[in-house]
């Protein structure tokens, strides 16, 4: 039995690891670690991460899934003057600029700098240190990867300061409700941690493959995400509230939830007590489109709201945090009861 921990130490794990896509192997490791060896694993090809514990008296299954990659750079060209030409693995913000990056493997850092014109003429290059493009392909070698520097989890008395939440905030979560899932419960849950969400061209088929080969078949899947939330005083609305809850998502750009679905969230975060907020995602989606309608079964979107998100810095609330554990637990509780 693992010894309990506070809830913000592992997503400070989490948040600080190194993991841009194709990287993850960090946040895999961590996971694993946290969880234990009463679940059983499968790391695919791609690495995509599924953790179960085996349960033979269940009437259900539900899949919490959230991806494990955070945005990236990877080397394009070595320029004359020592600077390195980018290509990002995600969209970092042309506002990003000027923020400290980190590449791996051989633990160099270098300086992000943005140069825009407008949103179709970007480009994003590396000053590490040097002065030849021969000393920066020896620092960094071309199959290097890269992501913003680390930065440490800090907590005031009611938000969370620090990097990537989006989505090691979702991957977090549902590895708490992992944790303390009895065997005794109605339905099984699976927790299902995906690559390379992040560059838009994650590995779905062979996790349809190892879902199956498992005897792993949905009846529910939750995507567990961050959606942008206010960053200024006064934003337009129709964005998230940092502090106001879970948002239940009526619908995203990939996925529009059965109505009745979205009823029985609403239900269920009432029921519980939970703190809660709607929104219909209008730009940006997970992967939940592609599973959902992959295995041909409902599929509903959580989120977690986060100013900055995809920026070096970003905020989000415990209270939303904790709501979001609250609502999974809940969710994995009250699915298919009849009394709801």
């Amino acid at each position: 039995m693992q010894k309990d921990k506070q809830p913000l130490d592992f997503l400070k794990a989490l948040t600080e690891v190194f993991g841009p896509s194709t990287m993850e192997d960090g946040v895999i490791e961590l996971i694993l670690k946290e969880l234990g060896p009463d679940f059983r694993s499968v790391v695919t090809g791609h690495k995509n991460l599924v953790v179960w514990k085996e349960h033979s008296n269940y009437e259900r299954t539900i899949v919490f899934q959230a991806h494990m990659d955070e945005l990236g750079v990877r080397p394009y060209r070595y320029l004359s003057n020592g600077y390195i030409e980018l290509t990002p693995t995600g969209g970092i913000p042309r506002i990003s600029n000027n923020h400290l990056i980190q590449f791996q493997p051989n633990n160099v850092h270098g300086v992000l700098i943005i140069r825009s014109v407008d949103e179709k003429n970007t480009r994003y290059y590396a000053d590490v240190g040097a002065t030849s493009p021969e000393e920066a392909l020896d620092m960094v070698p071309r199959h290097a990867n890269g992501a913003y520097a680390k930065v440490s989890l800090e907590a005031s008395a009611t938000q969370l300061k620090g990097k990537s939440f989006d989505d090691r905030a979702g991957c977090a979560a549902i590895v708490q409700v992992l944790r303390h899932w009895e065997k005794e419960q109605t339905n099984r849950i699976v927790g299902v941690f995906t690559a390379r969400e992040e560059t838009g061209n994650w590995p779905v088929t062979e996790l349809y493959r190892t879902i199956q080969e498992n005897q792993l078949f949905p009846d529910l899947i939750v995507n567990v995400e961050c959606c942008p939330a206010e960053e200024v005083p006064g934003a337009a609305e129709g964005f998230a509230s940092v502090g106001k809850g879970i948002v239940l998502v009526n619908m995203d750009a990939s996925y529009e939830p059965d109505p009745i679905l979205c009823r029985f969230m609403s239900l269920v975060a009432e029921k519980g007590g939970i703190i809660n907020q709607h929104m219909a995602v209008r730009a940006g989606s997970g992967e939940l489109g592609r599973l959902a309608l992959g295995f041909g079964v409902a599929g509903y979107p959580l989120t977690i709201p986060c100013r900055y998100m995809h920026q070096p810095h970003s905020v989000i609330s415990k209270v939303d945090y904790m709501a979001c554990i609250a609502m999974i637990r809940e969710i994995a509780v009250q699915y298919g009861n009849s009394d709801l």
